[in-house]
């Protein structure tokens, strides 16, 4: 028996391709009973973060219009193309941002998993890890307490495997992508594996600027390897996409919000003091809470099956890989130790509420390939591993495939940036509500009839299938102007109306409107279909209160 199981592991490591094949059709029914069994509204899962702003952002730069550039340009550029075929909100991108996710960047995830874990110990490790990669999420279920489910697999799972509209896990892909490039550098010897791994890390960093904390892996391995002319086409690569994010950045925001200047602003005019100094301002980025990391292992130990599991898996994964190469194990743990110390100890960084894993999810594919790397602890099989399951030498990249990755990465995300005009004061096509940059779409067609000193609103808009939604219904105070636009670049235009109601009918009543009163209708969805809850995804033009 046990010689026929390994003829049969023999043979599948043999044929990979195959069974890689096999394991990405898994990949895909498994995600699609999960996607049927967990709570969602129609293709909404739950979110928790900027996915609004993502897709407000694509569909901005897809109109040539440059929204305030809070977030990082990368994913908006890669959803851009489909801001051609969806509307404005983000419930239309929904089926082109997870088809991407699911169909396109899940498979390339599970070949670079497969690829590392093959370079570190062979085919065979290779097979194991991507069968792993697969089932991991769903094996990790009832390892927590009955009281975390809604938590890990109503929150965190349709993140971690891409059923949102956020950047979470297509920059995790990315930076994996990255890695596996790198090592190829690595053994390659070569400029153009390395100038294409420090691509792939800058618009990475694009994506997620907090993805800059991914480097201290890289540069540990080059560090270890001893391999330090590869950093030349690395930065090479780097560069442009992290230049890029800047030219975005100070067009967006008019300066660079890493650097803090002392300014006062006084009252609606937003009328500025003198600046009286500049400073690097690391603490809105930096905030080591040493305290709260505790309590974060903490509990741990009380929803997780085996917090110990947990904290030695990565370490001793470091010493196996260590075994097969140090250079590899050093910008493992770089990687995953960077997002554990930086991304892991900030106050709003909690086990309990499930951020925790949301934000180190760009450094899951490091933990994973740690503890993934388990066996190769087993004495003498790191040394016994045959020539045959070991994947061949990297050949280098070539040009045209360089220029191509230039293209797409660099070239058209500096025109897009370049040629979008920054967001009307007067008429902006989006609107900020609360910290959600929201689209206004003229197809919320709203109505105004008089009833003595009432006004009875009712709208119509096109449908969002299977998603239900609810409205928010707004409207300005005495001699209130609607919005106001603040900051330099392009106009941050922030919602000043009041919030009369919530309803779920295309009605409204409102009393007694005061004099030159103007409306809009907010229409909001949530995961849960609860109107308690829910974010505004499409706001309507105004309407005046006198017919």
């Amino acid at each position: 028996m046990g010689a026929e199981f390994s003829r049969l592991a023999l043979g599948l490591a043999a044929r990979p391709l195959p069974v890689l094949g096999a394991l990405v059709a898994v990949q895909w029914l498994a995600l699609l009973a999960f996607a049927l069994t967990v709570r969602h509204n129609g293709l909404v899962f739950y979110q928790g973060g900027d996915q609004i702003n993502y897709s407000t952002n694509a569909w901005l730069l897809g109109n040539a219009q440059l929204p305030p550039a809070i977030l990082g340009y990368g994913w908006a550029v890669l959803l851009l193309p489909f801001g051609w075929l969806a509307e404005s909100d983000y419930v239309s991108y929904l089926p082109w941002t997870i088809g991407l996710n699911v169909l396109v960047l899940g498979p390339v995830a599970l070949a670079c998993v497969y690829a590392l874990a093959a370079r570190l110990g062979g085919r065979l490790l290779g097979l194991w890890a991507g069968a792993l990669w697969v089932a991991a999420p769903y094996v990790a279920i009832p390892l927590f307490r009955a009281d975390y489910h809604e938590r890990y697999v109503e929150q965190f799972l349709p993140q971690a495997l891409g059923l949102t509209a956020l950047a979470d896990y297509p920059s995790m892909v990315c930076l994996l992508v990255a890695a596996w490039l790198l090592v190829r550098a690595l053994d390659a010897g070569d400029w153009s594996n390395a100038a294409l791994a420090g691509l792939g890390a800058g618009f990475a960093i694009a994506i997620k600027p907090a993805n800059v904390l991914f480097l201290a892996g890289p540069a540990l391995l080059l560090l270890l390897a001893r391999r330090l002319p590869l950093a030349l086409p690395y930065g090479a690569g780097l560069l442009p996409p992290v230049l890029l994010l800047l030219l975005w950045k100070v067009r967006g925001l008019g300066d660079l919000p890493v650097f803090a200047f002392e300014q006062t602003r006084l009252a609606a005019g937003a009328t500025l003091g003198a600046t009286v100094g500049a400073s690097v301002d690391v603490g809105r980025y930096v905030d080591l809470d040493w305290a709260n990391f505790r309590s974060n292992m903490a509990d741990l130990r009380e929803f997780f099956w085996s917090v110990r599991l947990l904290q030695w898996a990565p370490l001793a994964g470091v010493l196996a890989v260590s075994r097969r190469s140090l250079p590899v194990a050093g910008c493992l743990a770089g990687w995953f130790a960077a997002f554990l110390v930086v991304k892991g100890t900030p106050a709003q960084s909690t086990v309990e509420s499930g951020s925790f894993f949301r934000l180190l999810m760009p450094a899951y594919p490091a933990y994973f390939l740690l503890a993934v790397s388990l066996p190769l602890l087993v004495p003498g099989l790191a040394g016994r591993i045959p020539a045959r399951l070991l994947p061949a030498r990297p050949a280098r990249i070539s040009r045209r495939v360089l220029a191509a990755a230039g293209v797409v990465f660099v070239i058209l995300p500096l025109l897009a940036i370049a040629v979008a005009r920054p967001l009307s004061r007067e008429r902006p096509d989006a609107i900020t509500i609360g910290p959600i940059l929201t689209p206004v779409d003229a197809s919320i067609d709203v109505g105004v009839r008089a009833a003595g000193a009432s006004r009875t609103l009712t709208w119509v808009h096109r449908d969002f299938g299977a998603t239900e939604v609810f409205y928010r219904v707004f409207r300005t105070s005495a001699g209130g102007a609607d919005f106001d636009c603040l900051a330099e670049g392009s106009p941050d235009c922030r919602l000043e109306m009041l919030p009369l109601g919530t309803t779920r009918e295309a009605t409204f009543t409102d009393g007694s409107p005061p004099p030159g009163a103007l409306y809009r209708i907010g229409v909001a969805t949530n995961w849960q279909n609860d109107a308690e809850g829910g974010d505004v995804i499409a706001l309507s033009p105004p309407v005046a209160a006198t017919p």
